[in-house]
């Protein structure tokens, strides 16, 4: 369970470096360049970040170990993969599609609207 326990946490800790990330300045210039459609995904992941930060950190960690086991291999490599990501977040298709991919991963374990 300690395992599964650093996961949980390094996964709500990804999750809010994105969005903290995704109201920098530096991601406010980048998003200028970006094409619309670009920045229409950027904004609707940014709500779909938050809603699964919050989701996830409400969510008892005892509720949802079934399922964060069966998703332990590929949430380890999301959270990685989008780390980073956000480290050298020099194309940003690149960065929309890493927030993507952990995004349906944790859509596997809590229940997500978005």
């Amino acid at each position: 369970m300690d395992d599964l326990a650093g996961l949980y946490t390094a996964t709500l800790k990804v999750l809010g470096d994105t969005l903290v990330t995704m109201t920098s300045t530096e991601w406010d210039t980048t998003m200028q360049d970006a094409t619309p459609a670009q920045r229409t995904n950027a904004a609707r992941l940014m709500l779909q970040v938050q809603e699964a930060r919050l989701t996830l950190a409400n969510t008892a960690l005892g509720d949802i170990l079934d399922e964060l086991t069966a998703n332990e291999v590929g949430l380890q490599k999301g959270v990685k993969q989008l780390q980073d990501a956000l480290a050298t977040f020099d194309k940003v298709e690149k960065l929309l599609n890493r927030i993507s991919s952990i995004l349906s991963i944790v859509g596997r374990i809590v229940p997500l609207v978005a």
